[in-house]
């Protein structure tokens, strides 16, 4: 079969090439007469426009590049599934790509993507520093971020109240009459879910005069890190009656680690995560943890991103930056239960 092409759309309507693309391409105005006859041929023909020479015409890909830490996390899954619930009826697909929670791969991606025939790009934040906060305030389509702040005139961040969520968990705990509450924290170079989160924790106990510095042990978000974290708490006594763990796959490895030593949870220890990852609920038992909007911060994102590439490819000023601070709620499951007398002997 013949492979039409747009030299050949151009001869067989008897106009330009330059023609044919404007009308493909609705670019520049071109007369109602001319617009039907190259329509009529390319409808004959059933000529199908190159993508990629199209979006190189436009200057537009109609690619969206996405920035996550972690591909296997189930949170980074959820945003995203927000974002495609948005873009399935806007002609736009996502480029995604993870950075394992290093700093120097998340600043090479940038990069890599600045280089690359995208649109836009969705940047969840890990840690940071300010060689990143540079690659992406340098980024030359626009940007906007999930998780954490950046010093930016241009750059929206979609965020939680991660502060107040730790705050309002460990305060949960205390109201049970728990009074010796460890915490399983992300890296503090993490500023949201490490640094925010572990703060909120501290100024809980702080209030009620109950911080111990010795309680709070560092993982890196994942089940294998929340069962060591917990492994390091139960080394040396007196115990804790409760953890607060920075997110539900360290608490899940935590209350592994604890079914393996022969405790009870929440007989013995108490366990709050945070995110409500789909897991939390499935766990036995179920976990009491923080929940946030995972696909409301997705589309929220991916919303905005493509106002801000409509005002850009018509050449007009983007809007300023601002913080979109989404609501959190605690969940109370089946993990968590009062200060017992059993629980009070454990430490």
């Amino acid at each position: 079969m013949e492979k039409i092409t747009i030299n050949e759309i151009a001869k067989r309507s008897g106009v330009s090439k330059a023609t044919v693309s404007r009308v493909i391409n609705n670019s520049k105005p071109v007369s109602d007469e001319v617009r039907q006859k190259v329509m009529a041929v390319i409808e004959s023909t059933k000529f199908v426009p190159n993508a990629l020479g199209r979006s190189l015409s436009l200057k537009k890909s109609h690619l969206i590049g996405v920035i996550i830490p972690d591909l296997a996390n189930p949170v980074f899954s959820r945003i995203i599934a927000g974002m495609e619930s948005y873009i399935r009826s806007k002609n736009y697909s996502l480029l995604i790509t993870a950075t394992d929670f290093n700093i120097d791969t998340g600043i090479r991606h940038i990069q890599i993507l600045n280089e690359k025939a995208i649109d836009g790009l969705i940047f969840l934040a890990g840690a940071m520093n300010e060689e990143l906060i540079q690659a992406l305030n340098s980024f030359h389509k626009p940007v906007v971020m999930i998780g954490s702040d950046i010093a930016s005139n241009t750059i929206p961040v979609i965020e939680i109240d991660n502060k107040k969520a730790a705050f309002e968990a460990t305060t949960y705990l205390v109201s049970l009459g728990h009074k010796s509450i460890a915490m399983i924290r992300g890296p503090l170079s993490d500023r949201y879910a490490g640094r925010e989160r572990f703060m909120g924790y501290q100024e809980a106990l702080k209030e009620k005069g109950l911080y111990q510095a010795g309680l709070v042990v560092e993982g890196k978000y994942s089940f294998d890190h929340g069962y060591q974290a917990m492994k390091k708490l139960l080394s040396s006594k007196p115990w804790p009656t409760a953890v607060f763990c920075a997110n539900d796959l360290m608490a899940i490895g935590a209350m592994k680690c604890v079914f393996d030593e022969g405790m009870k949870v929440p007989e013995d220890i108490s366990f709050v995560g945070f995110d409500d990852v789909e897991v939390a609920k499935m766990y036995n038992p179920t976990l009491t943890t923080i929940h946030q909007p995972f696909e409301e911060k997705g589309l929220q994102a991916i919303e905005r991103l493509i106002d801000m590439i409509k005002l850009q490819n018509d050449k007009q000023k983007p809007s300023s930056s601002d913080l979109i601070v989404l609501p959190h709620e605690l969940i109370v499951r089946q993990s968590t239960s009062k200060a017992s007398k059993r629980s009070k002997e454990v430490v």
